[in-house]
C-alpha cells in the first residue's frame, strides 16, 4: 500500500514506524480481506492462545462488503469501529461511501487494543482513500483513533454509528452490564453500542436470538425503534468461510452460526430472517436475496426471538393459539408406550417406534397408546424440525424445545397414517457414521411427511419447502 501511493509514501512508513521493503510489498494486489487473513495468522503464530481466548476473527470480504452497504439505510453521520484490526470493516464501508475520502479523514474512528493493528489500518485506509497528495488525511485520522479496550468504563470518541465485528470469547462478568451473566464479550459489546449510539451494524453469533441467558440483551435491543437481523447457517457453506487462527481443533474453518443485525434510526419494529442455508456456489445470490427472507418479529414460548421461515407465518399464528404442547403428552415415568427421537438433527426431525441403535437419542414416554400415537403422527411432521429451526437451530434438538411444540388443532392419528409410518420404519431406515460409529434414524418420505402436514394444518396456507431446502437460493429452485 505504501508503494502504491509514493505521494504519502514517507508519511504512511512514518506512521507504522517501518521502511518499507527493498523487494517491493508482499502484500502487493492483496485485497484489504486478504491482508485481513495475513495479519491474522501472524498474530496467532505468535501467540495463538490469546487469539483463541480473544475469540476474534477476521471479516471476509463479502461480509464486510454486505455489511457496509447496509449503511445506506442511515442518514450522514460519524462511523466508529471499536475493534478495528487492520480495517476490514473500515475499507469496505469508506468504499461505500460518495466521497471516500473525506469520510476517512472526517467521519471515521478507529478502537482497538493492538496498537499495531490500529497503526495498520490507519495506513491502509490512507493509502487507499487519501487524495491525491493529501498530507492532512492522516494525521485527522489518527488524532482520532484510540488504543484502547472498547469495554472500559471510560467515554467512548464521539460518534453516531458503530460498525462491528466484536470478540466472540468467554469474558468474566462485568457488573456494570446488564449482560453480565452471559459472560460473552460479545453480548458486552452489543448492551454498550445499543445503549450509547444511534444505529449500528454488527456480525456476531446468533445464539443470542434464542438462549435464555441472552434474554437481558434481547430486551436491551427490543427497546430501541427497531432493526433488522438476517441469520446465517454454518452448512453446507458458513458466513466466515476460510480459515480461523488460534485453534488447535483439527477443523480451521470458522463455524459459528452468524448474525448481521442492522438498526438504524429510521427502522420502526424488527424484523428477522429464517436460518439461511446455501451452498458456496450461491453464495453471491445468498447475498442479494438475503433481505427477502425478513419476517416481523415472533417470540418463542420462553421470549425466543422466532427465526420464521416466509410461507410459514400462517403456521406460526395457529399454533400460538394452542393452549397444549408435546409436553403435555410426555410423561417422566417409563412406560411400554416410547417414542425414539435422534438428538442431532442436521435436515429432519423424525420419531420412530422402534429402539434406535444410535448414540445419541431422545426417549419419550406416554401414559396411552392413544397419546403415544397422536405424538408419533405429531413428531412425523414437518412440525418439529420446523419448531425447532425457528426457536434454535443448533447442533442438538433441547428437549425443552421439543417439548415445548403446540399441538395443531388438527391433530388426529388415524390408523392409515399410523400403518404408513410402521411400515416406513423398516422401509425408511438409514444409518450414518458419525463420532466413529453408525447411527441409525428414519428418514420419511417427502410425501408421506406432506400427507401428516395437510391434514395437520388443514384450512392453513403454508410452504416447508425451503425449511428442508440444504440451498435456499439455488439456481434451480428460482
Amino acid at each position: 500500500m505504501v508503494d502504491s501511493r509514493p505521494d504519502l509514501g514517507r508519511q504512511l512508513a512514518e506512521h507504522l514506524g517501518a521502511d518499507p521493503l527493498d523487494i517491493g510489498s508482499p502484500l502487493q494486489g492483496m485485497s484489504i480481506g486478504e491482508i485481513g487473513v495475513v495479519y491474522e495468522a501472524l498474530v496467532a503464530l505468535s501467540d495463538h492462545h490469546d487469539r483463541r481466548q480473544q475469540g476474534q476473527y477476521f471479516t471476509p470480504d463479502d461480509v464486510a462488503s454486505y455489511m457496509a452497504r447496509q449503511a445506506m439505510r442511515f442518514d450522514q453521520g460519524h462511523w466508529l469501529d471499536p475493534c478495528c484490526g487492520v480495517g476490514n470493516l473500515s475499507w469496505h464501508l469508506a468504499d461505500s461511501m460518495s466521497d471516500p475520502a473525506e469520510f476517512v479523514a472526517m467521519r471515521l474512528t478507529l478502537v482497538d487494543l493492538d496498537p499495531i493493528a490500529l497503526r495498520t489500518a490507519v495506513v491502509l485506509l490512507v493509502a487507499s482513500f487519501a487524495a491525491d497528495h493529501d498530507d492532512e488525511c492522516l494525521p485527522k485520522l489518527a488524532a482520532r483513533c484510540q488504543t484502547r479496550d472498547f469495554l472500559d468504563a471510560a467515554a467512548l470518541p464521539a460518534h453516531d454509528y458503530v460498525m462491528v465485528n466484536p470478540p466472540y470469547g468467554a469474558a468474566a462478568p462485568i457488573t456494570r452490564f446488564k449482560t453480565r451473566a452471559t459472560r460473552e464479550m460479545y453480548a458486552y459489546f452489543l448492551e454498550r453500542i445499543s445503549a450509547e449510539s444511534r444505529g449500528f451494524v454488527a456480525v456476531t453469533p446468533a445464539s443470542h436470538l434464542s438462549a435464555a441467558k441472552y434474554a437481558p440483551l434481547r430486551e436491551l435491543l427490543e427497546a430501541r425503534s427497531g432493526g433488522d437481523v438476517l441469520v446465517f447457517d454454518n452448512v453446507p457453506d458458513t458466513c466466515f468461510r476460510g480459515y480461523k487462527y488460534g485453534s488447535t481443533n483439527t477443523s480451521r474453518t470458522n463455524f459459528v452460526r452468524a448474525a448481521i443485525t442492522v438498526s438504524a434510526p429510521s427502522d420502526v419494529g424488527w424484523r428477522l430472517t429464517p436460518i439461511l442455508r446455501w451452498a458456496s456456489r450461491s453464495r453471491s445470490r445468498m447475498w442479494a436475496d438475503a433481505r427477502n427472507y425478513l419476517v416481523d418479529l415472533r417470540k418463542g414460548p420462553s421470549g425466543e426471538w422466532a427465526k420464521v421461515m416466509p410461507g410459514t407465518e400462517a403456521v406460526w399464528d395457529a399454533l400460538g393459539t394452542s393452549s397444549r404442547t408435546l409436553g403435555d403428552l410426555v410423561c417422566r415415568a417409563q412406560t411400554s408406550f416410547a417414542l425414539h427421537v435422534a438428538s442431532t438433527p442436521r435436515y429432519y426431525i423424525s420419531a420412530s417406534k422402534r429402539d434406535l441403535d444410535r448414540g445419541s437419542k431422545h426417549v419419550l414416554y406416554f401414559r396411552s397408546k392413544a397419546d403415544m400415537e397422536r405424538a408419533y403422527v405429531l413428531l412425523n411432521s414437518s412440525l418439529p424440525y420446523w419448531w425447532w429451526r425457528c426457536l434454535d437451530g443448533g447442533i442438538t434438538l433441547p428437549i425443552r424445545i421439543l417439548s415445548s411444540l403446540p399441538l395443531p388443532a388438527g391433530l388426529k392419528a388415524t390408523r392409515s397414517v399410523v400403518a404408513a409410518l410402521e411400515a416406513s420404519e423398516s422401509n425408511d431406515l438409514v444409518t450414518k457414521l458419525n463420532a466413529g460409529r453408525q447411527n441409525e434414524n428414519v428418514r420419511r418420505p417427502r410425501q408421506l411427511v406432506d400427507m401428516i402436514d395437510k391434514e395437520l394444518l388443514s384450512g392453513i396456507t403454508f410452504s416447508f419447502s425451503d425449511v428442508y431446502a440444504s440451498d435456499m437460493f439455488e439456481e434451480v429452485r428460482r
